[in-house]
């Protein structure tokens, strides 16, 4: 007989234990899901019959083995399936919120202790079939059903399933449904850029959870608008996956949870997000998040705005720009280039360092030890206003350290002192600008 310790004194697990998870372990049906019970102790301990009534949707092994392709698990390597992140979220999915047991199950939605509904449906057959959907439309078939407890208080019941796990959908799915919302954003997941993005927020990611600040239709077309670009430039830009990827952290993070702080995003370590938290009010980059939306791997929290890096994260964001951050933040120009702005940033890449630093006969360290001539060069290279390419126009701004830039626009063709600005690497969007790639330190 196994045993619990429980403060020092050894008791029998089947006297300690819920009447639900002895159920289960005396399955000889349902190994698969008592072994994942076991490796969840949160979800196995919150199914103690003090927290009841409970209803619970019980895979049984063969169930499990045939929901394998659709989480992109191959059979040979089943038992990782143990070790998903997301395996809590699926086994709280299973059990239904009531003040009551449920049996039999009647049509119409349902909510989970996961906190989200999943549907029952009832066919009108001579034998009556019962399913529960949740992100397969086709359902997991109930099998059978028994009241479960101890003698003359059965209180709690279950619901055999064998085709398949019921699972909870995942951020992509739910996103995709709310067209109202997120068809502008589920537009740019759609996007070759966005590939691997998707996938990892689908069911078939490893289990990986993630929280997304979703721009909402009126967020994005806002930003349209700001930007006098339309949604088919938008999902063309360069930039895009960027962008996304600045609204998406790893991890779940409910509202409940968030700390007043800075969060990597899968933009990288270098763009980071500012939380905060006010009582129940959470804002992100000082946007306010709306009432978050449940999903099977994560969170949604939709917002009324896209978010953006500024542009030293924008430099950051590449290793083309090792040098050219490494000199901003030398010269003390870091918390101003994080400001509002706008700016534009003609962005020297290390290539075009190394050729300038050869120029002058200087090293990097030289070039950095004079941090008011380097402050000077830098500041060269920014003008106070924000310059998309297709916008720029011959002239000469000011730059903020003061003196006047040369721009010269050919047809759609680009310079500034001379120094062209390549299309393909211009137009580097950020919160408070834009950044323009240039092969030369301008002089």
């Amino acid at each position: 007989m196994r045993v619990l310790a429980v403060a020092g004194v050894f008791l029998p697990l089947a006297a300690a234990q819920s009447a639900v998870f002895t159920h289960i372990e005396a399955s000889a049906d349902h190994t698969t899901l008592e072994s994942a019970l076991n490796k969840v102790t949160a979800v196995k301990d919150a199914l103690a019959d003090a927290n009841g009534p409970f209803t619970m949707v019980a895979p049984t092994d063969a169930a499990f083995t045939a929901a394998l392709p659709e989480l992109g698990i191959a059979a040979a390597d089943a038992a990782t399936l143990l070790d998903r992140a997301d395996l809590g979220e699926i086994l709280k999915y299973q059990v239904l919120s009531t003040t009551e047991k449920v049996n039999p199950l009647t049509a119409g939605d349902i909510t989970t202790v996961q906190g989200m509904t999943a549907t029952v449906t009832v066919s009108s057959d001579a034998t009556p079939v019962t399913k529960v959907v949740g992100s397969n439309a086709a359902g997991v078939t109930i099998s059978s059903s028994a009241d479960v407890g101890t003698s003359g208080n059965e209180e709690h019941a279950v619901h055999v399933c064998t085709d398949r796990i019921l699972l909870p959908k995942p951020v992509y799915q739910v996103a995709s449904e709310a067209t109202d919302l997120f068809s502008t954003l589920v537009a740019a997941l759609d996007t070759a850029g966005l590939a691997d993005v998707k996938t990892g927020l689908g069911l078939q990611n490893g289990g990986a959870l993630h929280t997304v600040f979703a721009p909402t239709n009126d967020a994005f077309a806002a930003y349209l608008a700001a930007r006098g670009i339309d949604a088919d430039a938008l999902l063309a830009d360069s930039e895009l996956a960027n962008i996304v990827k600045y609204h998406i952290l790893a991890g779940k993070v409910m509202a409940a949870d968030v700390a007043t702080g800075e969060q990597a995003t899968l933009y990288g370590a270098a763009g980071k997000l500012s939380l905060a938290k006010d009582g129940s009010t959470v804002t992100v980059d000082g946007v306010t998040v709306d009432a978050e939306v449940p999903v099977g791997n994560g969170v949604i929290h939709p917002i009324p705005s896209v978010l953006m890096p500024n542009v030293v994260e924008v430099a950051k964001g590449s290793s083309d720009f090792s040098n050219l951050v490494e000199a901003v933040v030398t010269a003390e120009l870091e918390d101003t280039l994080t400001g509002a702005g706008p700016f534009t940033v003609f962005a020297p890449t290390n290539a075009a360092f190394d050729a300038y630093l050869a120029k002058v006969g200087k090293t990097m360290d030289e070039l950095k030890a004079d941090k008011d001539a380097l402050a000077a060069l830098l500041k060269y290279h920014v003008v106070p206003s924000e310059v998309m390419l297709a916008d720029a126009t011959t002239s000469t701004p000011a730059s903020v350290e003061g003196s006047t830039l040369d721009l010269v626009k050919t047809g759609d063709d680009l310079t500034v002192n001379g120094v062209a600005v390549p299309a393909a690497t211009a137009n580097m969007q950020a919160g408070n600008g834009v950044v323009h790639v240039i092969g030369e330190v301008l002089e």
